[in-house]
């Protein structure tokens, strides 16, 4: 029966996507689990977002507006007003496919240790075109928070989308750090989970993520924002790590600033694709700053080399940074300690 299953809620931020607003409630209406409660806060958009989402409220979806733009401390608002067991996060240009909850649900309940479930991805774009991306494990599985908490350091693992948190787990922790990693705030906050609970990865691909010109993170791209905000969350880890005990991650603090400088170089490259040099140049300083030890890697030279020839190239930046991720091999062993299931 519905009444004995624990609700889940599904938090919907949203400011100016009106154009995918709909198929965002609608995959979060189309759940397979039924006990669920949506709730839509926009934060003061300038487009139709408003009247779109009000055409869901006989259907039960809670529609609330910000009166100013409070960026993402909306996310934040959206947990004080959910009242479910389990929350999800679902940014307004995102779906999530029919089965998510309810698998997610299921392992928690199962086991009351896990507090957050990860499932996998895929890109979709503003025509609705579906772009694969490997999977970031090679199974699914549940492991220890602490073995899972490196990976945080090294990569965007995942998007707010695909993550079920135990809404007390996640009231433990605080709930979302908005002011310090404004870009980065899920990434923040599934290395604070790890550190207080269980972690669960699904293999199965059960979101959507939308790439597209006018998302935030795209466009925190060009203007560094997105890469500075990364550096400044691999420090407050680290430091946070030392404080606390929790060796297995600051001994990866090397790791981390190569990966961050090798991937500014990839960024570099792009903009010197697109023939915006003086951007390419920031990044390779950048990559100069993440790791000392980055110009003595063959990529430093190679990208910069290929910034005194720049050439105009007229490729969206959208699908560079599609091809960046396109192009990698995961499939990588689970963290130590895991339990396959």
């Amino acid at each position: 029966m519905k009444d004995k299953k624990p609700l889940v809620s599904i938090m919907i931020p949203n400011r100016n996507h009106s154009m995918f607003l709909s198929d965002c409630i609608e995959s979060a209406l189309n759940q397979t689990y039924d006990n669920i409660e949506i709730i839509i806060l926009d934060n003061c958009s300038d487009d139709n977002s408003v009247e779109v989402a009000a055409k869901y409220i006989n259907r039960g979806v809670r529609l609330c507006k910000n009166p100013e733009n409070i960026m993402n401390n909306s996310y934040n608002i959206l947990s004080l007003m959910a009242e479910g067991k389990y929350i999800t996060l679902l940014c307004a240009d995102d779906i999530i496919r029919p089965a998510f909850i309810e698998k997610s649900v299921s392992i928690m309940e199962k086991h009351q240790d896990v507090g957050y479930v990860h499932c996998e991805r895929d890109y979709i774009d503003e025509n609705n075109n579906i772009t694969e991306l490997d999977p970031f494990y090679n199974c699914s599985f549940i492991a220890p928070g602490e073995s899972a908490a490196p990976i945080y350091l090294l990569t965007d693992v995942a998007q707010p989308a695909q993550c079920l948190m135990r809404r007390d787990t996640f009231l433990s922790v605080l709930g979302y750090e908005t002011e310090f990693n404004h870009c980065n705030a899920d990434r923040e906050l599934w290395f604070r989970l790890s550190l207080v609970s269980n972690y669960a990865y699904l293999q199965e691909k059960l979101a959507c993520i939308r790439i597209h010109n006018a998302r935030e993170t795209i466009l925190a791209f060009k203007n560094l924002f997105h890469t500075l905000s990364l550096y400044a969350g691999i420090y407050s880890q680290g430091e946070y790590s030392r404080l606390y005990g929790f060796e297995n991650v600051y001994k990866r603090l090397p790791d981390a600033y190569n990966k961050l400088a090798t991937e500014s170089l990839k960024i570099a490259m792009h903009f010197v694709k697109e023939n915006k040099p003086d951007l390419a140049k920031k990044y390779i300083l950048f990559a100069e700053i993440a790791d000392e030890h980055i110009c003595a890697h063959e990529q430093y030279h190679k990208t910069a080399n290929a910034l005194k020839d720049c050439n105009k190239n007229t490729k969206a930046f959208s699908d560079n940074e599609r091809h960046v991720f396109t192009g990698h091999t995961r499939r990588y062993a689970p963290p130590e300690g895991f339990q396959k299931i």
